[in-house]
């Protein structure tokens, strides 16, 4: 008779580092089935065996640290991380810098998916809404990493593995309120944030399916003007368990709306509690920087509606002991718009008129813009594992077929004329982008103290434009790329360790930098070479002024790990050629705008430690210092050529710093954290009145665990966060800045039946 034998839940969690796991279901014949991680990643990094820096937030540690706010804060306590909020409490849009490089160099997987934006290379965080409440696992690689797929990892990556599979039935209800202090004349307290949610688990069924669904909704006023946010979230997944085979299934993600604020702020404004709070669509300051010449307020119908789900089907299947076939088939789709302010635009703009057929006696007035994105990704991930018996051998590849279309219209104007048909598409493109790569990777062990890693890679990435309206552009641009990487980790004894790691990575500029089709009707042009021959404009559109970026990474590292103490510190240089640097400028919505750099330099020292000062007591945080520097970077302005070599790199900061002592008594723990983010320039002009200023900001968390009331576990969960209420920047683009939330305060409550 079937015995059906339950995992524990430190099983479970175990799993997603060490592979497989046997579970329940064994007859006098020792049949076995494996539960393996959502994905094996050959690119995931163990440690005293993979020779590559990375750090990892275990699942306990997300949920003793993860409440309501985004990702990228969750993220933001690891070496080399900062962060900036666009409303500036952390929930909405929030941008993560690895190194100083910008998350369209970060590779960021979740489940081992791509989830950059394959034409604009960014990722929008606000389109996983809640997920860390389904998260196991997270492991942040830095450098080139050892990614052999999906966007090039430049500063490095971030793989999440969802996991929220439990071994019994649960429901689980999670409330939590936040509260933001205000110091100008409003109230000085207000209710600011909401979150609700309620998962269910169904625990083992029938021996072989795992099944898990989860419902959530997150509200919040933001810390600047009318930069409120409304978040929808699910999560529904399950698991089948066969002879030698697992079968997962996820559906995630939500419906998200929010209020615009992607415009910074002058320097000036910061120690000014009411000033700071501001939400402006355009400003500008006069001679003396301390005070507004002009501005104008952002409208409260400049909104945004999204929706991006996502559907995983993940299969591994154990051919035999030392054979693995494992396939990942996905499919995206991404569609919304935002309505911005373009009162400013006139005819020409907004190609109206007799040249356009719509005859119109003057300018439009109070124009607000829809901008819609309809994406669709679809993707297969298959990949080879064999066992030999000095290592393993993995063969892959990543087979990625992107499609979008993107179209403005006018949503609101006065002045228009009465037979004007609200649905003329004053600009329409389609945009394309095919992603191909085959990868091999090898793990050989010589002996036990020793192992040795060798990747090879090879990209072809095509981007293109198609059926664009009025001015018919269109290109296709294919890439090709060949990623080399090895390294060694020599484990000293079993205390001390030690890597060497060289990593040579390519990536291809964003559809962006080729053209920005989107912005054509005010000026944008492809960014290709162009022949004037007989005074007419014609682009060669197989000669693209922006080059691909190209980095030598080499990385020295150090761990020692007793029961006392766990420390890591790692020297990395990073030599690039035509790295992508911001100009000094910024588009409409606030975004850089870039240019390649001849050459430059990242070279850098980072301290990872954990320290157990008492059995309920421990100290933890992290350390970086580097320097980053222009060594070749030229730029024409006004006609002159202006030479930028030897400034710092902007965004760069030379010096940061995390601590967190976390002290633990009985079924309460509680913790102190700080973060130190020394200046850095906003451009790259070594412009000091562009300088983000050094901080300081503090937070406290306490959480309390009831167990077994009723036969229910309760987690009462309260935070602090900027105890002292430091007024600072977090970031800036050029010569605006965009302000952290004043003390703010989070009471929430988790019920588990």
């Amino acid at each position: 008779m079937k015995k059906i034998i339950l995992l524990t839940a430190a099983i479970i969690n175990s799993i997603l580092v060490t592979g497989y796991a046997q579970i329940g279901m064994q007859e006098e014949t020792d049949t076995t089935y494996y539960l393996s991680p959502v994905i094996i990643y050959p690119t995931y990094a163990t440690d005293r065996e993979t020779p590559v820096t990375f750090s990892n937030l275990s699942q306990q540690q997300i949920t003793e640290r993860y409440s309501v706010q985004d990702i990228p804060v969750l993220l933001s306590e690891l070496p080399s991380v900062t962060y900036y909020s666009e409303n500036g409490n952390g929930i909405g849009y929030n941008y993560i810098k690895l190194r100083g490089f910008d998350q369209r160099r970060i590779s960021v997987m979740i489940n081992g998916i791509p989830q950059n934006d394959p034409e604009d290379h960014n990722v929008y965080w606000i389109d996983f809404p809640d997920l860390m409440a389904s998260t196991g696992n997270i492991q942040m690689q830095r450098g080139s990493g050892s990614a052999f797929y999906g966007p090039p990892a430049i500063g490095g990556s971030v793989n999440l593995v969802t996991n929220p599979f439990k071994q019994s039935p649960s429901i689980t209800f999670e409330s939590m309120f936040g509260f933001q202090e205000y110091g100008d004349d409003r109230a000085s307290l207000l209710l600011s944030t909401k979150k609700f949610n309620v998962s269910i688990n169904s625990g083992l069924i029938a021996g072989k399916y795992l099944l898990y669904s989860k419902l959530g909704k997150i509200r919040s006023t933001g810390y600047r003007e009318n930069s409120w946010i409304d978040l929808n979230s699910y999560f529904i997944g399950g698991v089948r368990l066969d002879k030698n085979m697992t079968t997962r299934f996820h559906f995630f993600g939500g419906p998200i709306s929010d209020g615009l604020v992607y415009t910074g702020l002058p320097k000036f404004v910061n120690k000014d509690k009411k000033l700071r709070v501001q939400n402006l669509s355009y400003w500008e300051v006069d001679a003396t920087a301390s005070r507004y010449s002009y501005y104008s307020q952002r409208r409260k119908q400049e909104i945004e509606n999204f929706s991006q789900p996502h559907y995983e089907l993940i299969n591994e299947w154990k051919l035999t002991p030392k054979l693995t076939f494992a396939n990942t088939f996905f499919y995206y789709t991404g569609d919304g718009f935002f309505d911005y302010d373009a009162s400013w635009a006139d005819t020409s703009m907004l190609r109206i008129g007799y040249n356009y057929g719509i005859p119109i006696s003057q300018n439009p007035t109070n124009t607000l813009v829809r901008a819609f994105v309809g994406n669709q990704q679809v993707g297969w991930l298959p990949r080879l594992e064999i066992e030999h018996e000095n290592g393993r051998h993995t063969v892959g590849a990543e087979i990625r077929i992107h499609r979008s279309i993107h179209w403005g219209k006018i949503q609101f104007a006065e002045n228009l004329p009465s037979n004007f048909d609200p649905d003329y598409h004053f600009y329409e493109y389609d945009g394309e982008k095919d992603i191909l790569s085959f990868y091999l990777h090898e793990l050989y062990k010589p002996s036990n103290d020793i192992s040795m890693t060798g990747d090879i890679q090879f990209v072809r990435n095509r981007y293109g434009i198609n059926n664009e309206k009025f001015l018919g552009n269109h290109f296709s641009i294919p890439y090709f790329f060949l990623n080399p990487r090895i390294g060694i980790n020599y484990n000293l004894d079993d205390e001390w360790n030690s890597y060497l790691s060289l990593g040579y990575t390519s990536r291809e500029p964003r559809l962006r930098n080729l053209y920005a089709a989107e912005d054509s009707h005010f000026g944008a042009t492809p960014q290709f070479k162009v022949d004037t021959t007989g005074g007419v404009i014609k682009y060669n559109f197989k000669s693209p002024l922006a080059k691909p970026e190209r980095l030598l990474d080499i990385e020295l590292g150090f761990g020692y790990n007793t029961s006392l103490a766990d420390i890591s510190a790692n020297i990395f240089w990073m030599e690039f050629s035509n790295e992508l640097v911001k100009s000094g400028q910024v588009d409409i919505f606030g975004q850089p705008v870039t240019g390649n750099a001849e050459k430059s330099r990242h070279i850098g020292l980072e301290i990872e430690g954990s320290l157990n000062l008492l059995s309920d007591a421990t100290l933890s945080g992290n350390l970086s210092l580097s320097r980053n520097r222009l060594v070749r970077y030229t730029i024409i302005e006004d006609g002159n050529r202006i030479s930028l070599d030897g400034n710092p790199i902007a965004g760069f900061p030379d010096l940061l710093a995390n601590f967190r002592f976390s002290y633990k008594y009985g079924g309460l723990t509680s913790s102190l954290t700080a973060k130190y983010l020394g200046p850095f320039y906003t451009d790259n002009f070594n412009n000091e009145e562009n300088k983000n200023d050094a901080y300081t900001v503090y937070n406290a968390e306490l959480l309390y665990m009831i167990s077994d009331i009723l036969g229910m576990e309760i987690l009462i969960r309260g935070e602090v966060r900027n105890i002292f209420n430091r007024l600072y920047f977090m970031s800036g683009e050029g010569n605006s800045f965009f302000p952290a939330a004043e003390r703010n305060y989070l009471l929430g409550i988790t019920s588990t039946f």
